[in-house]
């Protein structure tokens, strides 16, 4: 009882660190933010998605540009059934997953790699985005957990979780879809030459690879993408894969866009990477499941050098946890040898991780307001919700606000009026008496416009 008692103390606690500025930090929403959003409310509500389509697999949004991951998509679709549709339930769904990834790294590997993961540069930043990026996280672990538990149990149960974990974390984020293979192969020379583990490994993964086919042709280019593995030299493969290991991309720069960086801050905090060069030789000296860890961590951006992905830190996040766990050998051996080389270890990461968090919350949202524009506009819908409501009169969209069918608008239309709004256009004629508008246009001929100020749209009703 006292155990659970502090586990979900623990868990609160993460959950109220991570959600702090979570609304002014990014200022704004991404176009996967509001599509997985949107659909998410459509699901919640009506089980069809932008659509039309009937609870599917995958969701085809951005106009028909992008396939939604059902992980993803119907996670945010629970959470929206049980919590309101707005902003905050958005990036909170995030914040459930990180202190759920630092929780469980704590049950497995202990409390120093726990608090490696929840100090993790990438982990805060994708903590506060509605994005499918941080799925795989938990997934890792739950698989190589499995793993962990089967060798020292002997219980084919473990097993069966640790394939299943890594079968889901396949349709978890697109990524995954070059590293499970990888993890898969390891995972089986993990186990042999014991071939009746190995059958039950491969028999609880087979599913989700047997799939496939019936995936593509229902949802045509959803599993894979656009992306079209190519083998044209051995420089242009092994150059993405290493750029996945570029210590100033690692460790200083981050990733190559501003949505999943600082630009001054690497993936994981520089002041890290001593201990974990010490936390190799000890994962090295210790073999078993250290070197699985050792290679699950290395090898899993082997096949981004089939579709060039390069200084892309957003989709190494199923690294985090293994980055943590061998730092952590490192850091419990340094403090084995000499308690004031671990403290001072101790004293430079969290100076690293303040620089890091306070450069976070308080000065890159001023650097970026740019690439995510401004996330306010959610207030708009709100109040115009609120307003309608306080007149008795029906909601009107502005039919040409969203004629360019912009999923974060479509997102706060659906979540804060729908099933209530219309939309209207001056070609449908005068606006009806009962109506009040929200549009971008100050003034629109044959309608007045409201005192009540918006800080981006305007109210109007019909002229009487």
């Amino acid at each position: 009882m006292v155990k659970t008692v502090k586990i979900v103390l623990v868990f609160i606690l993460l959950c109220i660190f991570y959600s702090y500025r979570i609304l002014q930090v990014p200022s704004g929403l991404t176009a996967d933010e509001g599509a997985f959003a949107y659909n998410a409310v459509l699901l919640s509500r009506t089980l069809h998605d932008e659509n039309g389509r009937f609870m599917p697999f995958f969701v085809l949004s951005l106009n028909g540009t992008d396939w939604r991951q059902p992980v993803t998509q119907y996670y945010l679709t629970a959470l929206f059934k049980i919590l309101p549709p707005d902003v905050f339930t958005l990036r909170f769904s995030s914040v459930i997953l990180a202190a759920a990834s630092v929780l469980l790294t704590w049950g497995i590997f202990g409390i120093v790699p726990a608090l490696l993961v929840a100090t993790t540069p990438l982990l805060m930043i994708q903590a506060h985005m509605g994005l499918d990026n941080i799925m795989p996280v938990p997934f890792t672990l739950l698989w190589v957990w499995g793993l962990m538990q089967f060798k020292s149990r002997l219980k084919f149960k473990y097993l069966v979780l640790s394939a299943i974990a890594l079968g889901i974390s396949f349709y978890s984020y697109k990524g995954m879809r070059a590293i499970v293979p990888v993890w898969s192969l390891l995972s089986v020379m993990y186990l042999w030459p014991k071939l009746k583990s190995i059958l039950v490994f491969s028999l609880s993964l087979f599913p989700f690879f047997a799939i496939i086919p019936w995936l593509q042709a229902h949802y045509p280019g959803a599993v894979f993408g656009g992306a079209r593995p190519v083998f044209d030299s051995y420089y242009n493969f092994f150059m993405p894969y290493l750029s996945s290991f570029d210590p100033s991309f690692l460790f200083v720069t981050g990733d190559a866009t501003r949505y999943h960086s600082t630009g001054m801050h690497g993936m994981f905090l520089l002041a890290s990477l001593p201990i974990f060069v010490l936390g190799i030789f000890q994962a090295v000296k210790k073999r078993g499941i250290w070197t699985l860890i050792l290679a699950a961590f290395f090898l899993a951006p082997l096949l981004y050098g089939s579709v060039g992905s390069v200084h892309r830190a957003s989709r190494l996040m199923n690294q985090i946890p293994l980055y943590a766990a061998i730092s952590g050998l490192g850091l419990s051996w340094l403090w084995s040898r000499k308690k004031i080389f671990g403290l001072a270890a101790g004293l430079l990461l969290a100076l690293n991780y303040f620089d890091f968090i306070n450069y976070y919350w308080y000065t890159y949202p001023k650097f970026t307001r740019g690439d995510f524009g401004d996330l306010s506009t959610y207030l708009d819908f709100k109040e115009f919700s609120n307003q309608a409501k306080k007149l008795n009169l029906q909601p009107y969209v502005y039919a040409p606000l969203l004629e360019n069918k912009d999923q974060t608008l479509l997102y706060y239309a659906v979540a804060y009026l729908s099933p209530d709004y219309l939309s209207w256009s001056q070609t449908d004629g005068p606006l009806p008496e009962d109506a009040l508008l929200l549009s971008n246009r100050k003034e629109i001929p044959g309608t007045t416009t409201s005192s009540v100020s918006l800080p981006h749209y305007y109210l109007s009703t019909m002229v009487k």
